[in-house]
């Protein structure tokens, strides 16, 4: 998705500096895909994309999923504050992430719910990427269209913005409420068709890390 969303962006560029319709066309099917792709190994090879797409989750749905973790922490175990606020900084965190997806790949119903999260989370993080790319090319635009004295790049920038702005402000809050929606039904979902196998897993995992803190 995000070599489309570079390949638009290069686009008016070329139909701007064309002299002619064929000359475009030519532009638009060679060096538009090269230019698009090179960008787009950029991209996403880039570690702020990553780090602002964790960024995202980790606020927003991965807050919702430690919290339901420790929820599901059997309460016989008599986890103090002090053991939960570990179990949220050190690597058994991962540990006990890692039974959910177990519990999901056991069940069919989480399995076929499993799709819909990943299906608005595709649509969630292109509107993160079309907030990125979008808005840098419309800085692009406008910078150009200074020295240029060019009206139809500083509209092409302008256009470019209002994209920008619109994923940020409308698009992405949709998604993430949508994405915190199906979080919390695969959560339900979890917590009652896969809750002794949790359970299960919580306590060997939470005994294990128990003995390698007292060294027996």
């Amino acid at each position: 998705m995000p070599w489309f969303i570079f390949a638009l962006c290069i686009l008016p560029w070329f139909f701007i500096k064309s002299t002619t319709l064929a000359e475009a066309k030519l532009y638009s099917e060679t060096v538009v895909p090269i230019v698009a792709i090179i960008a787009t190994y950029f991209y996403v090879g880039s570690d702020f994309r990553r780090r602002l797409w964790k960024k995202e989750i980790d606020a927003h749905v991965g807050e919702q999923i430690r919290a339901a973790l420790l929820d599901m922490v059997p309460k016989d175990l008599a986890v103090t504050d002090h053991e939960k606020q570990a179990l949220l900084e050190r690597e058994i965190f991962r540990e006990l992430t890692g039974v959910f997806w177990e519990a999901i790949g056991r069940n069919d119903i989480l399995l076929s719910h499993k799709e819909h999260f990943y299906s608005n989370g595709i649509v969630y993080s292109t509107s993160i990427d079309v907030f990125l790319i979008c808005g840098s090319a419309a800085l692009v635009y406008v910078v150009a269209s200074l020295p240029t004295h060019n009206l139809e790049f500083l509209q092409v920038g302008a256009l470019f913005a209002a994209i920008a702005l619109g994923s940020r402000l409308f698009v992405t809050p949709r998604r993430r409420a949508r994405h915190l929606a199906l979080s919390a039904e695969q959560l339900d979902l979890l917590r009652r068709e896969e809750s002794d196998f949790v359970s299960k897993r919580f306590r060997e995992i939470i005994a294990s890390g128990r003995r390698a803190r007292t060294g027996q």
